[in-house]
């Protein structure tokens, strides 16, 4: 029983890690659409491509990585998945500075250990809190 837990949580971790690589790949080509092709200010758009994203995510794993069902409690999910996203992106800035300015790591590096940080962080949350899967 133990080990069938764990096999459903490095599935589910797995997909979740993938969804999270083709929203990444999703915020970036809309902020430099966003900004190339429509002028709008780079922070805007980082806005605007990040709620894209986001909501992606939201429909990828609801559907896919948690296999619920995406009519069912979408308002109150969406808002909670919303919730989790951005505390992970809060912390990843979070990781991200203290690498730099204080552990003197190169920025990258930071960023990739940030990501790995607040990927945990935001599976977590929402297996737990979002999609509660053991309601």
């Amino acid at each position: 029983m133990k080990r069938l837990f764990k096999l459903q949580i490095t599935k589910e971790f797995s997909k979740f890690a993938v969804v999270g690589v083709i929203n990444t790949v999703i915020h970036m080509v809309f902020l430099f659409i966003f900004t190339a092709f429509f002028s709008i200010w780079y922070m805007l758009s980082s806005f605007f491509a990040f709620l894209i994203a986001v909501s992606n995510s939201f429909i990828m794993n609801t559907v896919w990585t948690f296999k619920k069902d995406i009519k069912h409690k979408t308002a109150t999910r969406y808002g909670k998945f919303f919730i989790v996203s951005i505390i992970a992106a809060v912390s990843n800035l979070f990781f991200l500075y203290v690498f730099t300015e204080f552990a003197g790591l190169w920025y990258m590096l930071s960023q990739l250990i940030a990501i790995v940080l607040t990927l945990m962080i935001n599976f977590v949350g929402n297996k737990l809190w979002t999609y509660n899967t053991y309601e």
